[in-house]
């Protein structure tokens, strides 16, 4: 049986080389990913690290690779996102996020 979708914007599979950092933090460091999926309302990425808590702000940025007709030149998405949960298995760490607004594109 399938099962209803519930969520209001469509995922997309893409995998970006990710960094975030948490916001208010005293401690300015950087934390790295990659994404798993990507959405006009969020993301979900994979890191190597265990350190985020539902409710954490990220400020998040997203490299995105040269594409021929697209982005000629490559860029980034920059944004901040709300932490919505956490998983881990295999070794993996998993965050899926909220976007605060939508984030924007810097060529």
């Amino acid at each position: 049986m399938d099962r209803l979708e519930k969520r209001r914007h469509k995922r997309l599979g893409a995998k970006y080389n990710l960094s975030c950092r948490k916001v208010g933090s005293t401690a300015n460091i950087s934390y790295d990913g990659h994404t798993v999926n990507v959405s006009t309302g969020g993301l979900y990425f994979e890191t190597p690290t265990e350190t985020f808590e539902q409710g954490n702000i990220l400020q998040v940025e997203l490299s995105i690779p040269p594409t021929s007709g697209l982005l000629e030149f490559g860029g980034k998405i920059a944004g901040f996102a709300k932490v919505l949960r956490t998983d881990s298995a295999s070794g993996r760490h998993g965050v899926a996020l909220e976007f605060c607004r939508p984030p924007k594109l810097c060529i």
